[in-house]
C-alpha cells in the first residue's frame, strides 16, 4: 500500500525520477556578517520495504533580493552530502553584509539527482551585529570636592544564542554630561564633562571610578554604553543614572579616647573618630606635663564638618591627668638623746607641689632643712618628751596631693638607772635599766682612792661640798624615782630627768610651802655642832630633844630645817641604786667609831674620795662618808624629823613648818620592830616614796641588815648609828625616843630647802 505522504509535493528538477520530501526543522541565527543555519535532511523514499529514492545530498542556495526559484538561481553556499550534518550543529554562512536580507532555499536531492524544490525549503535572514545586555548595579555618589564615585557591573561577556556566541563584550564607555543624558558613546559638546572607555570588564564593579573636576551641587547625567567586539553599542536608557558631587560630611569631631596619666615621658593621645584619610591633625599633638592641650583637626579638601560647606579647622582639647602623688619619709621615727642631739630624715616620692615641714612641739624639737630634701631634727634644751614632725604637700602641676606624712620624734634625755631586790634573805640587789651592766663601786679605805660607775652621772656627780649659811653642806641635785612592788620583789628606779611614771625625789618634791619643786637641796656634811651649824673639828650638839634641835636649826635661816625622813629616803635611794645592797656597813665600812667613843666632826676630811672609810678595811670600825656626807651611821644618831610614831603606826609630815612630834601628817603604815625582812612602799598620795618594814626576821647580815625599831610610846625617830661598835647600825637603821628624850649619843643634822 503506497504511503502517499512520503512523496514530495511541488515540482522537482534534475534528472527525473522520484524526489524526496523537503528539509525540515529549519532555524537561523544571525550576527555580524554571519547567518547560522540548521535543518534536518529528508528520509529516503521507501514503499513497502522497497527504497524508491535515496537521499544523496542537500544544496543550500543563497540569493540576495529574492527567494531562489531553482537550485541554479543564486549562489550555492553548501552541498552537504552527510545526512543531518546540520541537524544539531549550525552551518555558518559568513562574509555577508550587515543589514542585507538574504534568501535561502534548501534543495535535497536523490542519488539519482532528482531535486526537491518546494516552497517550504525557502527562508530568509538579515545579518547584523548583536548588542550586549545592560549594565547593572549602577551607583553614583558624592566623593569629595568636585568628585563623584561611580560603580557599575558590566553585562555578560558574551551573548549566546542556541549555543552560538553572537556577541562579545569589548568595552563600556561612560559619558557624563550636564543638562541631559548622552545618546551615544560619541556624544560631544561643551556639556560633556567626562568620557572614559573602560576596556577591563567589571573594573569598577567593586572599586568605584572617581570622576573629578566637577562642580559641587550640580546634577550630572551619567550614561553607560556597553559595546561588543563587532561594534554593536547598547544605548538602552536603562544604562543611565545621575550624580551630584559634593564634599563628604564628617559627622563627628574626633575626641580623646581613654585617658593619659603623667609619667615624665612625652605622650600623645589616642583619638576616637580620627581618620587620617579624611583630616589633618596638627597643633599640640604631644605633651609631657599634666594639663589640657589643644589639638587641631582640619578636614582634607574632599571633606567638611557637618553643617559646613568648606573645610574648617576645629580645636579639640585633650588632657594628661595628674599622676598619684606619693611621699615617703625615711626614717619614720627618730630618737634624740644625750649622744645624738639631732638626727636627719629624707623626704622622697613623686610630688611636685610645695611642701611644709613643721614640728608640732618646738619645745621638744625643731626641724630645719639640711640639704636637698634632707631635714635635720634637733633637740631643744635637751628636753625630754615626744613630738611629731608633720610633712604636708600641696598639689603640684603633675601630681595629686600626696598623703601627709609624719616623723615620730622621741626625745630621751632622761637616763634611768635601777636596782631590784627579790625579797629573799640576801642583802644584794640586781642592777637594772641603764645601770644593768655596771660594776659595783669601790669605796675608799684608809683615806685612799675609790671609784664608782656613777661618779660622772647625775644626780650622784652633783653631790658636792660647799659652804652656806648652815655651814658645810652637800648638794643633792633633783632626780625622779619610781618604786615598784610586785609580790616580794621591790624595784627602785632613778631617772635623771622627768619621765612618765616617775615622781620627783622626796627631798625635792613640792613640800607644800609655796615654793614648789626644788632643783637642788642641801644636807649638812657633818652632824650639827654647838650652835647647830655643820662644822668640822668640833663635837656634835647632843643631849637635846628633837623639838629643841628643830627649833635651833631653823633659827639659822628660813630655808634651813632639821634633817627629815624625806631627806633620809632621798639619800637611801641614791645609795641603793649605786651600791645595789641593803648592807651599807658592809659595802662602805663599819663606821660607828674607831675608838668606840664619840669623836669630833671631820674625821673624814682627809679622805681623798667622796665615799669610803678611814679604817684600814671595811670590816674594821672607823669613820665613814657617803658622797661627801660624813657620819651617816657614825659617832651619834641624828634626830629624824618629819615623822612620828603612835599606836596606829608611823606618820609622815611633808611640810617642814608643820613638823611635830605628835600630830599632823599622814599615816603610812605600822612598821615592824627589829631586823627588817620585808619592806612596804607607801600608797598615800604624795608619800609614795616612803618605805617601812613589815616583818622582822632578819639579821645583821641578811635582808635589810640594819635594825629598825618601833615603839608606839616613843614618837621621835632617830637614824643612823653611834659610836657603839655594832652592826645593826647603817643607812637604814631607825631608832626612837620620847619627845623629852635627850642623850649623849643622839645629835642632829640640818638640811636646806632653798
Amino acid at each position: 500500500m503506497p504511503i502517499i505522504s512520503n512523496f514530495p509535493g511541488g515540482s522537482g528538477s534534475g534528472g527525473g525520477g522520484l524526489a524526496l520530501a523537503a528539509a525540515t526543522g529549519i532555524k537561523t541565527v544571525t550576527s555580524h556578517e554571519k547567518v547560522y543555519i540548521q535543518w534536518t535532511d529528508p528520509e529516503d523514499l521507501v514503499v513497502a520495504g522497497s527504497t524508491l529514492a535515496s537521499w544523496g545530498g542537500t544544496l543550500l542556495v543563497r540569493k540576495a533580493g529574492s527567494m531562489p526559484v531553482s537550485r541554479r538561481d543564486g549562489v550555492i553556499v553548501l552541498d552537504s552530502k552527510t545526512r543531518d550534518a546540520y541537524k544539531t550543529a549550525y552551518f555558518c554562512d559568513s562574509g555577508l553584509t550587515d543589514g542585507t536580507t538574504y534568501y535561502y532555499k534548501l534543495f535535497p536531492y536523490t542519488t539519482a539527482n532528482s531535486y526537491t524544490d518546494v516552497e517550504d525549503g525557502g527562508f530568509s535572514a538579515t545579518p547584523n551585529p548583536v548588542a550586549l545586555g545592560n549594565v547593572s548595579g549602577i551607583s553614583a555618589s558624592a566623593a569629595g570636592n568636585g568628585k563623584i564615585s561611580v560603580k557599575w557591573t558590566d553585562p555578560a561577556s558574551t551573548v549566546v544564542t542556541d549555543g552560538i556566541t553572537v556577541a562579545t563584550w569589548a568595552n563600556t564607555t561612560i559619558v557624563v554630561k550636564t543638562g541631559s543624558y548622552a545618546t551615544s558613546p560619541d556624544d560631544s559638546g561643551a556639556d560633556v564633562a567626562f568620557r572614559q572607555v573602560v576596556n577591563t570588564r567589571n573594573q569598577y564593579a567593586s572599586n568605584p571610578l572617581t570622576i573629578t573636576g566637577l562642580t559641587n551641587g550640580m546634577t550630572y547625567y551619567i550614561s553607560f554604553f556597553p559595546a561588543s567586539t563587532d561594534g554593536a553599542v547598547n544605548t538602552n536608557t536603562a544604562n543611565r543614572t545621575t550624580g551630584v558631587p559634593n564634599r563628604l560630611v564628617i559627622s563627628t569631631v574626633p575626641s580623646q579616647s581613654g585617658s593619659l596619666t603623667y609619667n615624665t615621658n612625652p605622650q600623645n593621645p589616642s583619638w576616637s573618630g580620627y581618620d587620617s584619610t579624611k583630616m589633618v591633625l596638627s597643633g599640640e599633638t604631644v605633651g609631657t606635663n599634666a594639663k589640657t592641650y589643644t589639638a587641631t583637626f582640619t578636614p582634607k579638601d574632599d571633606y567638611v564638618w557637618s553643617g559646613d560647606t568648606e573645610p574648617k579647622a576645629k580645636n579639640v582639647a585633650w588632657t594628661i591627668g595628674k599622676a598619684t602623688g606619693t611621699m615617703t619619709i625615711s626614717p619614720l621615727s627618730i630618737t634624740l638623746n644625750k649622744t645624738a642631739t639631732s638626727a636627719t630624715f629624707v623626704i622622697s616620692g613623686n610630688f611636685d607641689g610645695s611642701y611644709s615641714v613643721v614640728s608640732q612641739n618646738t619645745g621638744i624639737a625643731t626641724v630645719a632643712l639640711a640639704s636637698g630634701k634632707t631635714y635635720r631634727v634637733s633637740s631643744v634644751n635637751s628636753a625630754t618628751g615626744n613630738t611629731t614632725i608633720k610633712v604636708t604637700c600641696s598639689g603640684g602641676s603633675n601630681y595629686t596631693i600626696p598623703a601627709a606624712q609624719s616623723v615620730s620624734v622621741t626625745a630621751k634625755f632622761v637616763t634611768i638607772y635601777g636596782a631590784s631586790w627579790d625579797g629573799s634573805s640576801t642583802t644584794k640587789w640586781s642592777r637594772t635599766d641603764a645601770s644593768a651592766s655596771f660594776t659595783d663601786p669601790v669605796p675608799a679605805v684608809n683615806n685612799g682612792s675609790g671609784s664608782s660607775p656613777f661618779d660622772n652621772l647625775l644626780p650622784w656627780s652633783g653631790m658636792t661640798k660647799s659652804n652656806r649659811t648652815g655651814g658645810v653642806v652637800v648638794a643633792i641635785p633633783k632626780f625622779w624615782y619610781k618604786w615598784t612592788k610586785s609580790g616580794n620583789t621591790l624595784k627602785l628606779q632613778i631617772a635623771d630627768g622627768e619621765t612618765d611614771g616617775f615622781k620627783v625625789s622626796p627631798a625635792h618634791a613640792n613640800r607644800g610651802d609655796g615654793k614648789g619643786e626644788r632643783d637642788v637641796v642641801y644636807v649638812g656634811r657633818y652632824h650639827c655642832a654647838s650652835g647647830y651649824k655643820s662644822t668640822t673639828g668640833v663635837a656634835q650638839q647632843v643631849s637635846i630633844t628633837r623639838s629643841a634641835a628643830r627649833t635651833g636649826i631653823h633659827n639659822l635661816g628660813a630655808t634651813i630645817w632639821q634633817f627629815d625622813y624625806a631627806m633620809r629616803v632621798t639619800i637611801q635611794m641614791l645609795y641603793l641604786v649605786e651600791f645595789a645592797d641593803w648592807n651599807s656597813q658592809a659595802k662602805i665600812g663599819y663606821g660607828c667609831s674607831a675608838s668606840g667613843s664619840k669623836e669630833n666632826n671631820g674625821k673624814t676630811d682627809a679622805m681623798k674620795y667622796h665615799t669610803g672609810t678611814t679604817a684600814a678595811n671595811r670590816t674594821t670600825y672607823g669613820y665613814t662618808q657617803y658622797r661627801n656626807i660624813e657620819g651617816l651611821w657614825d659617832n651619834v644618831y641624828d634626830w629624824m624629823d618629819g615623822c612620828y610614831y603612835n599606836s596606829n603606826g608611823m606618820y609622815v609630815i611633808n611640810t617642814p613648818s608643820a613638823f611635830s612630834d605628835s600630830s599632823g601628817g599622814s599615816l603610812i603604815g605600822k612598821p615592824s620592830n627589829g631586823w627588817p625582812s620585808a619592806i612596804a612602799v607607801s600608797t598615800v598620795s604624795g608619800l609614795e616614796w616612803a618605805i617601812y618594814p613589815t616583818a622582822a626576821s632578819g639579821s645583821e647580815s641578811t635582808y635589810v641588815a640594819d635594825g629598825w625599831y618601833y615603839n608606839a610610846s616613843y614618837p621621835c625617830l632617830c637614824c643612823g648609828g653611834y659610836y657603839n661598835q655594832n652592826q645593826d647600825h647603817g643607812l637604814f637603821c631607825v631608832g626612837y625616843g620620847s619627845a623629852s628624850n635627850t642623850s649623849s649619843n643622839i645629835g642632829c643634822r640640818l638640811q636646806e630647802l632653798p
